[in-house]
């Protein structure tokens, strides 16, 4: 049991840390590709 909830709970860090590294780097490419910030949500 306490494995799979150390599991679960690796398995959700590496998720969370992949799509913030992710959203950095798309931030990043639109900046150089437009010159402009990035679409935000309103």
């Amino acid at each position: 049991m306490l494995r799979k909830v150390m599991w679960t709970t690796l398995y959700a860090a590496l998720g969370a840390g992949a799509t913030i590294a992710a959203r950095r780097l798309a931030s990043r490419i639109w900046r150089i590709a437009t010159g402009e910030e990035p679409p935000t949500r309103k």
